[in-house]
């Protein structure tokens, strides 16, 4: 677990894009973490991220234990399908952005929404995928058909 810390993530990630993160089958998820080490490890870990992300933005109003605490628990309640891949996307996109200069302090509810946001984007690109490859399914038997009704006819 120790290659999924915060700093070996966003220095080095694992995947650059959420596209990538999508298709990353290398990384595990919350859940899987949880259910091989327990809710506290994988608490602990989420706990990391959002302690190294605090000290990163150096905000003049950094998150309290508490609700340091109440978001690691969120995030693993609402967001158990993310991979660590997700994660390093997300993050490195808060850090990207700047949050706590221009648009004022990060607060938790602004974290969550951003976590929110990534979640809806990723249920976009799941969709449209899935889609795509309905598509796809779909082209191959019909020319499977036609090939079927040309051979049929000779």
């Amino acid at each position: 677990m120790q290659k999924y810390n915060p700093v070996e993530c966003i220095n080095n990630p694992p995947v650059n894009s959420i596209y990538e993160a999508f298709i990353d089958k290398k990384t595990p998820t919350l859940a899987s973490v949880q259910r091989q080490k327990g809710y506290k490890i994988a608490s602990a870990m989420i706990k990391t991220w959002i302690i190294y992300l605090n000290e990163l933005l150096n905000s003049k109003t950094p998150f309290t234990e508490t609700q340091i605490h109440s978001a690691a628990g969120i995030i693993l309640d609402d967001y158990y399908m993310f991979r660590f891949a997700d994660l390093a996307v997300l993050f490195r996109n808060i850090i990207k952005d700047g949050h706590g200069k221009e648009f004022g302090p990060l607060t938790i509810d602004k974290f969550l929404k951003l976590f929110k946001a990534y979640f809806e984007q990723r249920c976009n690109l799941s969709e449209s995928h899935n889609y795509s490859k309905s598509i796809e399914h779909r082209q191959n038997l019909e020319d499977l058909g036609t090939e079927r009704i040309t051979k049929t006819r000779r």
